[in-house]
């Protein structure tokens, strides 16, 4: 069974060294489903409801203005939407799981084997690859025939909330998560830091839907910070529709031209009131 220190890329199938991957396709897939949908909208409502609700007085001077604000409507359709999201990541666990129990991946749990810091790199270079594959899919759900029947879904919430941060079409979600079961199959990995970058993948999307800027203006300031997303990067994306395609960083639409203009200026508005 799965140990009570867990990490929650796969729904607390993932612990420290051991993968619970008894039983049928179907029993993997609902107690994945279960895990992470539980976990994601626990941690989704917890914020939403500390910012949102029970904090709008207080963090109000970091609110990131948009002239259509989120309804209960909005929400609803968030919600249903993250659910076909999350089924789909669970699609790809389980077969995750399923070829690691056949032995057809690269994956390895036996924490022996790895040291620190070969984990830590493989976890920085796995977020440095998902930045990049995110980056190129997103380009792609950007044009005319992907974004009217795929994309268009996303883009309805105009005033971001945490509740949108996975609130994609079903084959957005596909092709979001379709580097993940070649990566596993053929890149030696320790299976928990694939768990560690899920985790911080989560955290990140929230961090880029919240609606609020909470980081610092100082963080431009510091080389290797303001090369980071943030809440206000992603929601000019979301009130501009192209530019700012960026997961975890802005190097690739600096590089590439899609940077929205005056993105430093809109970030120091809120920035400057979070450093106040």
């Amino acid at each position: 069974m799965v140990a009570l220190r867990e990490v929650r890329g796969y729904g607390g199938l993932i612990s420290r060294g051991h993968v619970n991957a008894d039983g049928t396709a179907l029993d993997i897939f609902f107690r994945s489903f279960f895990g992470q949908a539980s976990a994601y909208f626990v941690v989704v409502s917890l914020i939403y409801l500390g910012i949102w609700r029970f904090g709008r007085a207080w963090f109000a001077r970091f609110r990131i203005p948009t002239k259509r604000k989120a309804d209960a409507k909005q929400i609803r359709s968030e919600v249903g939407h993250t659910l076909a999201t999350l089924a789909v990541g669970t699609v790809n666990a389980t077969v995750i799981l399923l070829l690691y129990r056949e032995g057809h991946t690269a994956l390895s749990t036996d924490a022996a084997a790895w040291t620190w810091p070969w984990v830590l790199l493989q976890i920085v270079g796995l977020v440095v690859f998902n930045d990049a594959w995110f980056y190129a899919v997103h380009r792609l759900l950007h044009q005319k025939w992907v974004f009217q029947h795929v994309h268009a879904v996303h883009h309805r919430s105009i005033d971001v909330n945490p509740f949108t941060s996975y609130s994609f079409h079903f084959a957005e979600a596909l092709l979001i998560g379709g580097w993940s079961i070649p990566v596993m199959m053929f890149v030696p990995m320790y299976l928990p830091a694939f768990g560690v970058v899920q985790a911080i993948g989560l955290l990140n999307n929230v961090m880029s839907h919240l609606g609020y800027e909470l980081l610092p203006g100082w963080i431009l300031r510091v080389p290797g910070l303001r090369w980071m997303n943030s809440a206000t990067f992603h929601s000019l994306h979301h009130t501009r529709f192209n530019g700012n395609y960026g997961l975890f960083f802005r190097f690739w639409d600096r590089m590439l031209g899609t940077e929205v203009p005056g993105y430093e200026a809109a970030f120091l508005a809120r920035g400057e009131r979070a450093e106040g």
